[in-house]
């Protein structure tokens, strides 16, 4: 099979106040001014770009640091290492994955499916992940359930703080992620807990992210992962400080997210910008490899319940401004989306 060269235009400029900083801090401790006050700064960029940086958000810089450490630790281990807990053959998508190259459409462990081999579009490139599901405490309903929508994530054997610092950082995001819905409800006008009750079981993923080093002179060096938008409700990202994210405008343009010093990037998902009617942006973003170094990220996408129904808020939805979408479960939607990622293998 042939290798698909892909190169990338460099990135515009990043305007001093394209993705806008916002002091969470208000929020979190404010009176209801104060409150209301971020929650309109939040709605601005989600309907202007889609992304906005948070800072004094309540995560400890250690705990931020040791799951970045974490990283690094994992993904220098041989590959023999790593490949124990990649989900290969069974279309499971927690554990390691391999990097699956300048190609959309693979199946776990790397392999291309027919549609991936043919197009130029690109989701793989060199990144590597690690994937995990929220951990279920065991009274929880669905502990153990066989679905793969809940499957157990596939610990490493030998890393001894790996699922401590893990399991401690999953709790630290779930809590910024339900005061980030807190947020969004505001700003849209809703009772306050609206879509915590949308997202009470969630399903969340959390993924270690590492792009290597280029190589000189190898095919799509430059790509760390292809434009994508996200299926979630929104996503919290951590970066280290090598940057490389890359945002889409609504016209088109590229500018580059570069990382702020104790700040999460956040982005609107797909699920989001169907509540909003399109009034929030689900914003195409992508990762090159802008230097000799390698770079490590984690990403938090904070999903609904499965049984939650994805459909235009009324709100939102007027005479000038129909339903652009059509409602859904958010399991049925996830189904879809992950159909065209991760693929069984043939029989």
């Amino acid at each position: 099979m042939s290798t698909t060269e892909l190169r990338y235009d460099s990135a515009d400029t990043l305007l001093a106040d394209e993705i806008p900083v916002i002091d969470l801090a208000p929020f979190l401790h404010g009176d209801a001014a104060a409150r209301a006050g971020v929650a309109a700064a939040i709605a601005a960029a989600c309907e202007r770009i889609g992304f906005f940086y948070v800072i004094n958000h309540g995560v400890p810089e250690g705990l931020r640091q040791a799951v970045l450490e974490e990283a690094r630790g994992f993904f220098a281990r041989p590959l023999a290492e790593k490949m124990a807990c990649a989900p290969i053959a069974d279309g499971r998508w927690c554990g390691y994955l391999p990097g699956r190259g300048a190609a959309e459409g693979t199946r776990p462990g790397g392999s291309l499916t027919a549609e991936g081999q043919a197009t130029t579009s690109v989701s793989g490139g060199t990144l590597q992940q690690f994937n995990m599901m929220r951990v279920l405490p065991a009274d929880d309903a669905n502990y153990g359930n066989p679905d793969l929508l809940y499957q157990r994530n596939p610990w490493p054997a030998g890393q001894p703080g790996f699922v401590e610092t893990m399991v401690v950082n999953q709790r630290a995001l779930l809590a910024l992620g339900a005061q980030l819905m807190r947020a969004f409800a505001i700003a849209l006008g809703l009772e306050e807990t609206h879509f915590l009750r949308l997202h009470q079981s969630p399903l969340a993923t959390f993924g270690l992210n590492y792009y290597p080093r280029p190589v000189a002179g190898a095919a799509s060096a430059d790509v760390g992962v292809g434009a994508h938008c996200d299926a979630s409700s929104f996503t919290v990202l951590l970066q280290d400080e090598i940057g490389g994210l890359e945002v889409q405008t609504r016209d088109g343009a590229w500018i580059a997210a570069a990382p702020v010093p104790g700040a999460f990037l956040c982005n609107i998902g797909d699920c989001l910008m169907r509540w909003s009617n399109d009034i929030y942006v689900s914003t195409p973003h992508r990762v090159i490899s802008p230097a000799a170094r390698d770079r490590y990220s984690l990403a938090f996408f904070f999903d609904p319940n499965p049984d939650a129904w994805i459909s235009c808020l009324p709100s939102c939805v007027s005479a000038g401004r129909p339903a652009a979408h059509a409602p859904i479960r958010f399991d049925a939607y996830l189904a879809e989306k992950l159909a065209s990622t991760y693929r069984r293998a043939a029989d």
